[in-house]
């Protein structure tokens, strides 16, 4: 039994018991700076994500298209005319450009 408790004295524990805190003190030092880069890493890949999609959206924007010179042409009733075959004489259309719509009537359709 002697021994036994001997042996135990000699332990790191008990020679050094500041040395085991100050070893999980360290660990946790480096695991909080680990998990703060981690973070900063998703910020990073999320602010790059979300100007890629904010570019994506602006490219396909209306506004953007009617910028680059096209207009949107919609019937009286609001729907918007994608083919010539959709209109008529004497249809009343609205043509929407980047600064301003104008309305105008078809003289000659299908």
């Amino acid at each position: 039994m002697k021994l036994r408790f001997e042996k135990c004295m000699q332990s790191r524990c008990y020679k050094e018991p500041m040395q085991g805190i100050n070893e999980r003190y360290i660990n946790i030092d480096m695991l909080v700076k680990s998990l703060g880069n981690s973070i900063n890493n998703k910020i990073m890949i999320s602010k790059k994500d979300f100007v890629n999609t904010i570019s994506k959206l602006d490219a396909l924007s209306p506004l953007k298209t009617l910028s680059r010179g096209y207009s949107i042409v919609t019937s009286e009733d609001g729907k918007i005319i994608k083919k010539a075959k959709e209109l008529n004489a004497g249809d009343k259309i609205t043509m929407r450009f980047v600064d301003d719509s104008v309305t105008a009537e078809i003289i000659k359709g299908k």
